[in-house]
């Protein structure tokens, strides 16, 4: 599988309905988008100031899947519609399941 996760960060002005419509927008592409197998999204629990609001994972069948992801129109109306009007700032990392390190107690 190939992954790609992204955390936002909103505007302070943005409001819980905004919010509410980036999770179910985000949450509905894999309906949409062939390759897209799976969508995680979840809130910051807010401890922290200065976190991103928003983390989401987005799991592909390939390499593929993700670049046709990119600009496949279901995506494109999420970020236009939902995320860009309330957007401050976001970071992103793609990656292959076999490349994640993981070490365990």
């Amino acid at each position: 599988m190939f992954n790609h996760v992204g955390h936002l960060t909103l505007v302070p002005e943005a409001t819980d309905a905004q919010v509410d419509a980036i999770l179910d927008g985000l949450l509905g592409l894999p309906a949409q988008i062939d390759g897209l197998a799976e969508a995680q999204v979840v809130r910051d629990a807010g401890l922290v100031p200065g976190n991103a609001n928003l983390r989401f994972q987005m799991r592909f069948e390939s390499v593929e899947a993700w670049q046709a992801y990119k600009t496949h129109p279901a995506h494109v109306a999420v970020v236009t519609d939902h995320i860009g009007p309330v957007l401050a700032g976001k970071a992103f990392v793609q990656y292959a399941d076999d490349e994640v390190r993981t070490v365990t107690a």
